[in-house]
């Protein structure tokens, strides 16, 4: 399934990613975002990858959380070789 939107976060900034996630999807905007959309037995990366690929645009939480993450930094580092809206 193809998703218009790829939340970036820290998990330190759970609480506020799941908040914009619930805000867009009230208005018919669908997010991805993990965990909640990693299959079962699927990999973190993988998915991850898989959806950035597959997303309209990608949206980032931006905190000082985010900002030390390794993980935000390359999902949004292949966000923009991909050429998505950030």
């Amino acid at each position: 399934m193809t998703h218009d939107v790829f939340i970036s976060y820290s998990s330190k900034d759970k609480k506020i990613a799941e908040a914009i996630c619930e805000f867009l999807e009230k208005k018919g905007i669908v997010c991805w975002i993990a965990p909640r959309n990693i299959p079962p037995g699927a990999t973190y990366a993988e998915s991850i990858i898989g959806a950035i690929n597959k997303c309209r645009l990608v949206i980032l939480v931006f905190s000082s959380n985010a900002n030390q993450s390794g993980h935000v930094k390359n999902e949004i580092e292949h966000a923009s070789k991909k050429k998505k809206k950030l």
